[in-house]
C-alpha cells in the first residue's frame, strides 16, 4: 500500500468519524454532551481538512503506476 492510499484511507476514516460525531450530537439529551461532541466535531473537521490538503499534494507528488 502506497503512502497515498494510507492517506486517503486516513482521511475517508476521519470523514466517517466526523459523521459519527455530528449524529451522536444531534440524537443526545444532555446539553453538555451535545457541547463535548460540538467540539470535537470541530477539532476533527480541522484535522479533516489539514488531511484534504495532504491528500492533494501527495496525488500530485506520487507517481502513478
Amino acid at each position: 500500500m502506497t503512502v497515498g492510499s494510507q492517506v486517503k484511507s486516513c482521511f475517508s476514516s476521519i470523514k466517517s468519524i466526523e459523521a459519527s460525531l455530528s449524529s451522536l450530537a444531534t440524537r443526545t439529551q444532555s446539553e453538555e454532551a451535545k457541547q463535548v461532541f460540538s467540539e470535537t466535531q470541530q477539532l476533527i473537521e480541522e484535522v479533516k481538512n489539514d488531511i484534504q490538503k495532504q491528500v492533494i499534494q501527495i496525488t500530485q507528488e506520487e507517481p502513478q503506476y
